[in-house]
């Protein structure tokens, strides 16, 4: 016969594994928007946004299947707090999914020919958060609040990275007509890419809770 315990640890496994699909599918998204967006590869911005669907979807299976522990499972303390920090995680990595398909829709609008502007602080912003990203999720699959504490730290350089990328766009707004919008695109992009670092960070401070019970503010 099936213990309880053995269900519920089974149940967490599927939760797990997909949120790490999930993990995949926004670092990709993540990526290839980046990538869009240094070439101006129109074709590539359209398939991230064509591919967002499959991200909703997994996120309301996770919810299923969070809600069907916490019904008929009922877990206890840490298997509780990973329940619900789970829940919480995969609507973050949904939303970063999200600002990854808004920054390839910014993409499909731009003008193809046009490269200016502070493209290397934007590249950098991608990375990192991509880092992060990664480095997040090692730190909820090890319950690692060390590690977890150190990604939310590096928010501070992508928010450093936006400062500096906005005060660049600023400046050339108030000097030049921005006819193309070009500027104003690429002031999105900065925005979406700073919320993607503040998710990642929600993530840590829901990888914490999980571990400690404590509720941090990372930010």
């Amino acid at each position: 016969m099936t213990t309880p315990h053995r269900l519920l640890t089974r149940a967490e496994a599927q939760v797990h594994q997909n949120l790490f699909t999930m993990t995949d599918k926004a670092h990709k998204s993540l990526e290839q928007a980046m990538e869009a967006l240094k070439t101006q590869n129109a074709d590539l911005a359209q398939d991230i946004v064509s591919a967002d669907l499959q991200q909703n979807h997994l996120m309301r299976i996770i919810e299923r299947e969070c809600l069907q522990i916490l019904a008929t499972l009922e877990p206890k303390a840490g298997d509780l707090r990973e329940v619900i920090a789970s829940l919480q995680i995969s609507t973050e990595l949904e939303r970063i999914a999200d600002h990854a398909k808004s920054i390839a829709n910014i993409v499909l609008g731009m003008d193809p020919s046009d490269f200016s502007g502070p493209m290397d602080r934007l590249a950098a912003m991608g990375d990192l958060c991509q880092t992060m990203l990664v480095q997040v999720m090692e730190a909820y699959e090890n319950m690692d609040t060390e590690l977890a504490n150190h990604v939310a730290d590096h928010d501070k350089q992508i928010d450093e990275l936006d400062e500096e990328a906005c005060s660049s766009l600023m400046m050339t707004l108030m000097t030049s007509a921005d006819t193309s919008m070009h500027c104003t695109h690429l002031l999105w992009i900065a925005y979406h890419l700073e919320r993607i670092g503040d998710r990642i960070t929600n993530i840590a401070e829901r990888v914490v809770f999980m571990v400690t019970a404590e509720t941090p503010d990372l930010g």
